[in-house]
């Protein structure tokens, strides 16, 4: 019986077919379809929800002029969101499935809620009256949401090539969050320099980039969906 050589070209095309039913490869979506380890999420949640969802949002919600349509916008939401919270911190185990939805969801709260907050801003604190703003706003946001969708899709559909390349995408990202964190602090240490109006101007960009940012925690609902696919199945 004659015995069949595999060659190395072989091999890595079976490794790399794409997943049934998707354009997606096989290699790289097993390591895309992986939940989150339980140890960690405990302070992955404390981290952002009760810092940087509540301190951003929280403080200029209340901030003057205080505008109840933009609290009653946010606030339930909020008080959701540090709820389920709370319930993750007591069982990250029986919800470690569910803290992927969790992600997907705070990415989607997080950066409409810096939208929004961009717009209390303009219209709250530089007095802009015209609606082309808000509507250039939310059309820039939605453009900007889709192309990244399309970018992390994209992804899927190559196959993997190591840990150096999953490192050098995610420091672009981890860049972007130290400089605009950094650029929040600067913004609130210049009011003793600049008028109020810069100040805000500041802010109207720094929580733009915040919102382009978060775009990461939102594909985790489309993890989550195909996680729960894999295991109704």
């Amino acid at each position: 019986m004659v015995r069949k050589n595999h060659s190395p070209q072989s091999l890595n095309t079976d490794t790399s077919a794409r997943y049934k039913g998707t354009s997606y490869r096989q290699d790289a979506f097993n390591k895309y379809l992986v939940c989150y380890a339980a140890e960690g999420i405990r302070f992955s949640v404390g981290t952002l929800v009760f810092f940087f969802l509540n301190v951003f949002l929280l403080i200029p919600i209340f901030s003057v002029p205080f505008q109840f349509l933009y609290a009653s916008i946010l606030l339930p939401i909020l008080a959701v969101m540090n709820v389920w919270a709370i319930a993750l911190i007591i069982a990250p185990r029986r919800l470690q499935l569910n803290y992927v939805l969790f992600r997907g969801v705070f990415g989607v709260v997080c950066s409409l809620g810096f939208i929004i907050m961009v717009q209390k801003f303009a219209y709250g604190m530089l007095g802009l009256t015209t609606p082309w703003y808000a509507i250039a706003s939310f059309t820039l946001y939605g453009l900007a949401l889709f192309q990244y969708s399309k970018f992390h899709l994209r992804k899927l559909q190559q196959s993997t090539h190591g840990e150096k390349a999953r490192v050098s995408a995610q420091m672009p990202l981890t860049t972007l969050a130290l400089l605009t964190g950094a650029g929040y602090i600067l913004a609130n240490i210049s009011l003793a320099f600049v008028t109020q109006q810069t100040v805000v101007v500041v802010l109207i960009c720094v929580y733009t980039m915040l919102a382009f940012v978060v775009f990461h925690f939102i594909m985790d609902l489309h993890r989550y969906y195909w996680l729960l696919h894999h295991r109704l199945k």
